[in-house]
């Protein structure tokens, strides 16, 4: 584990998907980020690339040829050599191989840098085309925060504030894959309740900042997502006990799962992504603890 450390947090992160492992804040004595348990899922922050959710039968057609690529794409379970390391920050890169060509046909750099503030962690994407003609990706955060917050408190203590635009859309979802979409209008605060993740993942656009709350307490953590398209927020959900893990996800996206009626080409996905010859993409959020 590679260690970044302040007056204020301490956070860990792996070689192995880049992933940030750990999120230790001490002025609340407390781990914000989910420990991994696989009991009830045994990740934390995984970075989702090529590709966000899963695909139709998970596989994609690109350049008319056919490729097989499970859910939230391969990043994640490769490992990334260290492109640079200092006090407060580190740079994670992973580059196309061997191994991605057969997956996803482009040549690719991505670097993944976290770097440590005075109470947040800024994660920054860059994703360079090294290819010879135009490229196309998906790339998403799926961190999980604990919750709640403390032991003694309750799921439905719970609730999100939202700033963002005020056309915000939610999109359904049919099982793994997208399904139509409501217009909401101006999102700004939802109750939390168990119930709300029945159907997976909540789906939402044009949302720039989500924060967690307490109902008794001034803690707060807070997801910075400025001119991000989507925002995924998701639990595992227990029907037979009406309740879900002890943790909260919010997914900061650049890409979506395949829509129920796909037709498989993968520069036709909703969200998709283009990137010149030469060219570098760029995106970054936040995580502050209040």
């Amino acid at each position: 584990m590679n260690i970044l450390q302040n007056e204020n947090l301490i956070i860990e992160s792996s070689s192995s998907g880049a992933e940030l492992t750990r999120i230790f804040s001490k002025k609340h004595n407390r781990n914000i980020l989910w420990d991994g348990n696989k009991k009830h899922w045994g990740r934390q922050s995984p970075i989702l690339f090529p590709i966000v959710g899963k695909l139709l039968d998970n596989e994609t057609i690109i350049e008319e040829n056919l490729y097989n690529m499970t859910q939230h794409g391969f990043a994640r379970d490769m490992d990334f050599e260290i492109a640079n390391k200092g006090d407060a920050f580190i740079s994670y890169s992973l580059t196309s191989n061997e191994s991605t060509l057969k997956k996803y046909p482009y040549y690719f750099e991505l670097l993944i840098n976290y770097t440590l503030n005075d109470d947040s962690i800024n994660i920054e994407w860059i994703v360079k085309n090294t290819d010879s003609k135009d490229i196309f990706f998906s790339i998403g955060g799926h961190p999980a925060f604990n919750l709640p917050f403390y032991e003694q408190d309750d799921f439905s203590k719970y609730y999100l504030e939202f700033k963002g635009g005020n056309n915000v859309e939610k999109i359904n979802l049919n099982g793994s894959f997208t399904d139509d979409t409501k217009f909401i209008g101006d999102l700004k605060r939802l109750q939390l309740n168990p119930e709300l993740f029945k159907n997976d993942a909540l789906i939402y656009t044009n949302i720039d900042e989500v924060s967690i709350y307490n109902d008794k307490d001034s803690e707060r953590l807070t997801i910075s997502m400025k001119n991000f398209p989507l925002v995924g927020i998701w639990t595992p959900y227990y029907s037979e006990t009406n309740s879900t893990a002890p943790f909260l996800c919010i997914e900061p996206w650049y890409g979506l799962a395949d829509s129920i009626h796909s037709n498989k080409i993968y520069t036709d996905k909703k969200f998709i992504n283009k990137l010149g010859k030469g060219k570098v993409f760029t995106a970054s959020y936040s995580i502050d603890i209040h």
